[in-house]
């Protein structure tokens, strides 16, 4: 024989001490003591930047969040080739220091071709490339970046496709700031033309 109970609210009965269901207390938001409602990745940051020569997202990096994802697809218009870049900033400050290093492994799929890019002690981070004798290039970026807040080197991670229309070629990056600065935001631009598309900034909830 089966019950069921149909009902809207379920109400502590003693203050404050929650409502327990099968053994698991459910608590102010909590089920046994972990914040279900905060958890995975927290939009932040939502931009939608068009024909832009870049963004700038201030006081987005707190103590609420240790590491973070930006996630973005952009059109890039341009003349020469061009990359996406990025820095970071401190009070409304971009840290143009010579202190940004990467690395990114390149892989073409309309031929057997790899190749890798290497930026040591530069101004900025070099995310992927787009080809200046194509139109309408379109790239895609994942990229987790570690400890931007705290007093401690960040460091950062990722992959990417590039769509240039009749070259696709995919690969994954890494790099670090070499100086222990906590920084609160960034600067996502390209190195020429511009850009449009979204650009989307995630607390990873811990």
């Amino acid at each position: 024989m089966s019950s069921e109970l149909k009902v809207d609210t379920i109400s502590e009965k003693t203050t404050a001490a929650g409502v327990t269901i099968d053994s698991v207390l459910i608590k102010d938001g909590n089920v046994d003591g972990v914040d279900v409602s905060n958890t995975g990745l927290i939009l932040l940051s939502s931009n939608t930047p068009s024909s832009s020569s870049g963004i700038t997202v201030d006081s987005i990096f707190t103590s609420t969040y240790t590491n973070y994802k930006i996630i973005y697809t952009l059109t890039a218009s341009h003349s020469g080739t061009a990359t996406i870049q990025m820095r970071l900033r401190a009070s409304a400050s971009t840290d143009t220091n010579s202190t940004y290093t990467s690395g990114m492994r390149t892989f073409r799929i309309n031929t057997d071709n790899e190749f890798e890019t290497r930026d040591d002690t530069q101004d900025r981070w070099d995310f992927t490339g787009v080809d200046a004798t194509q139109s309408n290039n379109r790239v895609s970026i994942d990229i987790t970046l570690f400890s931007p807040a705290l007093t401690a080197r960040t460091a950062y991670s990722g992959t990417f496709f590039t769509d240039e229309i009749t070259s696709q070629q995919f690969g994954y990056m890494g790099g670090t700031f070499e100086n222990t600065t906590a920084f609160d935001g960034l600067t996502i631009f390209p190195s020429g033309g511009t850009f449009s598309g979204q650009i989307n900034i995630y607390g990873i909830a811990e």
